[in-house]
């Protein structure tokens, strides 16, 4: 009787602790499942930011003096070639100009409708012949908005003299505020003499900064930061840069940016800035997006106009095939 008894208590205890632990690992509710469904996209995406943070672009060989792709997003440095070393900018330089007059817009102190007067410096500089100009003519006022495009678009030197001297008076006041912008942002290989990128010596005696001999010289990677800067808080400038032509005095101007023609076009390519010195070679200061990804490259010191833009795009290609395979876990 009491074996019986005991077998009774242990079917009694079994089928007990069968449903409680078959109730346990029961199919989540609903509630559940959407917070196990939302941990894990949280986890991907936090995977993914992780990710993002430590890729390298690798099998890049350039033959320019320095380079620098980064992501737009995080400004995480995707590949470096001589990056800290400052080197002359030529009409690179010229993103600091327009940082400068974009946030003077923004402040009040001018409107893209301001009228501004053409001195003997800007108009001297804008009809020199070999330099990228746009014509100006001291018999009219232009708009700041005229001059900002033939500056971004064309690289027109004597329409950045003139919203430089229209923004602080003088050329050499502006340039002032160009180094100390620059220490503020953290570009501590950036030195600037004047508002352009040409040498002081192409300014004969309009030069007012520094020696005959000096010249604008950045890294490439303080230009990337610039640029950064510029994109997220002046996105204004990628409606401007990514223009193929500056309509000026009945003129059709060319971008000096290639990749927005069919020279070397490439896709999602919106800016920024081209520069040529013979002191500096050529060199490109771009951008791409492509979906949702941003990347932003500056290539200094190649040896022909071609070059710049030909290496921009390998890196261009390297980093747009790369970069979703090793995000979601193809590399």
């Amino acid at each position: 009787m009491k074996r019986f008894g005991l077998v009774i208590l242990i079917f009694v205890t079994g089928l007990f602790s069968f449903l409680y632990f078959d109730e346990d690992i029961s199919p989540p509710r609903a509630s559940q499942s959407a917070q196990m469904t939302h941990r894990t996209v949280e986890d991907r995406v936090l995977s993914d930011q992780l990710k993002r943070r430590f890729w390298k672009l690798t099998d890049v060989e350039l033959e320019a003096k320095a380079a620098v792709l980064i992501d737009a997003e995080t400004g995480h440095i995707l590949f470096q070639h001589n990056s800290d070393v400052s080197l002359p900018t030529a009409s690179m330089s010229k993103l600091m100009t327009e940082l400068l007059v974009l946030e003077a817009i923004d402040g009040g102190q001018i409107d893209w409708d301001t009228e501004v007067p053409i001195s003997d410096y800007a108009y001297d500089i804008s009809n020199t012949p070999r330099y990228a100009t746009v014509h100006l003519d001291q018999a009219q006022s232009y708009t700041v908005k005229e001059l900002f495009d033939a500056m971004a678009i064309h690289s027109a030197n004597g329409a950045t003299i003139a919203l430089a001297e229209h923004v602080s008076g003088s050329e050499r006041l502006f340039v002032q505020k160009m180094n100390q912008r620059a220490e503020e942002l953290g570009l501590h290989t950036s030195t600037f003499v004047n508002s352009t990128g040409l040498d002081n010596k192409h300014l004969g005696d309009y030069y007012s900064v520094g020696t005959v001999d000096d010249l604008n010289k950045m890294s490439a990677l303080d230009l990337a930061k610039l640029a950064r800067h510029l994109i997220f808080h002046h996105p204004i400038l990628l409606e401007i840069t990514s223009q193929p032509y500056n309509f000026a005095n009945d003129q059709e101007y060319p971008n000096t940016n290639l990749m927005l023609t069919d020279s070397v076009p490439y896709p999602g390519v919106d800016g920024l800035k081209t520069g040529y010195t013979k002191s500096a070679g050529y060199g490109f200061t771009g951008t791409v997006q492509q979906g949702d990804t941003r990347f932003i490259s500056v290539v200094m010191g190649s040896e022909s106009i071609q070059e710049r833009f030909l290496e921009t795009e390998m890196l261009y290609d390297h980093a747009l095939d790369q970069f979703p395979k090793y995000i979601r876990g193809g590399m």
